[in-house]
């Protein structure tokens, strides 16, 4: 399988790098993907791959119906870029200014168009069908992936596979786990109405900032007082403002704090929220303020799920890369829809030269980049757990 695997994916190795820096080269954001919708439809139209119809905004779903029998397997490629500006300095830099694709989604898009090609060149390797999934917005709530779930995307698919590029893992490691991989995410924010007066005389206002200051200490005594130590959770109150301005002499009538919530229980979220709303009122309440809080529960965790976790490892084994596994971390991820539905796994591709870039910069960073040599790892291990899940199946 593994000289089977390389000798095919070594075919697009040069159209996979030219993809990707087009891509690179023209980040949109969130929601806006709309040049980038219209290349991945392009592309498509050219290898023979149907386009679903029915898909709302700009993520497209690409459909190869192979001549034998078989499941339907979908693979998902995020396509979306971040607000941010580039200073790398590579040739293939951003031109869009302050938009930048500091996460290694031109990388997904690459690879799943690349996998769309070999796949439509040789359908003898398909049995059943494939869905490419070119998902808008993973990076702005409520995420392109609730969007393709709800115009059903994967109604009829039998397992979905997802991977994300990693700038600091070096490359060939493959990075994953059973279980949760993402948070439950949930931002929240609390308005205390107080009354407004002058400084001179507090006695004659009502002021809301030493009462939003015991809300937020509250608030952030919650997770100590409400989960249970074996829980893996952070909240944190991140932002706090006076709506009126920064005079000295001035009580405002008005203050805002905000943050967000991460769990990997999505009730133990909802539970969290519903007492910190309660707290908030209460307290508010016993000062004479009163207290909106408001609060949007985000991407929920994604949990991976055993059997398609151990195929992504069997095609790791196989291709003779690293397989490690790792503690979830609290980052959010609407990949976590599909697995909701469908069984699957998300898994991570280090894509690091250490030689070349000692000191990688994080994801979401200016600075951030991939080795270019190691895109074909995601094409290979596309290819490979696409072939393990066929074999499993047999």
């Amino acid at each position: 399988m593994k000289e089977q695997i390389k000798a095919l994916c070594s075919e697009y190795k040069d159209l996979q790098i030219e993809f990707y820096k087009h891509l690179h080269q023209n980040p949109e954001l969130s929601f806006e993907e709309y040049k980038t919708s219209a290349f991945i439809k392009e592309r498509l139209a050219e290898y023979g791959v149907a386009v679903m119809e029915g898909i709302t905004g700009t993520s497209v779903v690409g459909i190869l119906k192979g001549d034998k029998p078989g499941p339907t397997v979908a693979f998902r490629a995020d396509i979306d870029a971040l607000p941010v500006q580039e200073n790398t300095g590579l040739e293939y830099q951003s031109r869009t200014c302050g938009v930048m694709h500091a996460c290694g989604h031109d990388s997904h898009c690459a690879t799943l168009l690349c996998f769309a090609k070999l796949l439509s060149e040789h359908k003898e390797l398909v049995e059943g069908t494939v869905k490419f999934l070119f998902q808008a917005a993973e990076e702005k709530l409520p995420g392109g992936a609730l969007g393709l779930c709800n115009d059903g995307a994967i109604d009829d698919c039998d397992v979905v596979y997802g991977w994300h590029s990693g700038g600091a893992e070096n490359s060939g490691h493959i990075v994953s786990n059973v279980g949760p991989n993402s948070a439950d995410i949930a931002v929240y924010e609390v308005t205390v109405h107080g009354k407004g007066g002058h400084g001179s005389s507090p006695q004659a206002a009502c002021n809301p900032v030493p009462i939003a200051m015991q809300v937020a200490t509250a608030i952030n005594q919650v997770l100590a007082e409400k989960a249970s130590p074996l829980e893996k959770a952070v909240l944190t109150v991140a932002y706090f403002k006076n709506l009126g301005g920064n005079y000295p002499n001035i009580i405002d009538s008005d203050v805002v704090f905000g943050g967000n919530l991460r769990t990997f229980n999505h009730q133990l979220t909802v539970e969290l929220l519903e007492k910190m709303e309660k707290l908030a009122k209460g307290i508010c309440e016993a000062h004479g303020a009163t207290a909106e809080f408001s609060s949007m529960i985000g991407y929920h965790a994604t949990i991976n799920h055993e059997r398609e976790t151990m195929i992504v490892r069997a095609a790791a084994d196989a291709m003779g890369y690293g397989w490690t596994t790792t503690e979830p971390g609290l980052g959010g991820e609407d990949f976590s829809y599909y697995v909701e539905k469908k069984p699957g796994s998300f898994f991570n591709i280090g894509m690091n030269d250490p030689a070349a870039n000692p000191h990688p910069a994080p994801h979401h960073n200016k600075d951030f980049k991939l080795d270019l040599n190691s895109l074909h790892i995601g094409l290979e291990m596309e290819l490979a757990v696409y072939l393990k899940e066929l074999e499993a199946r047999r």
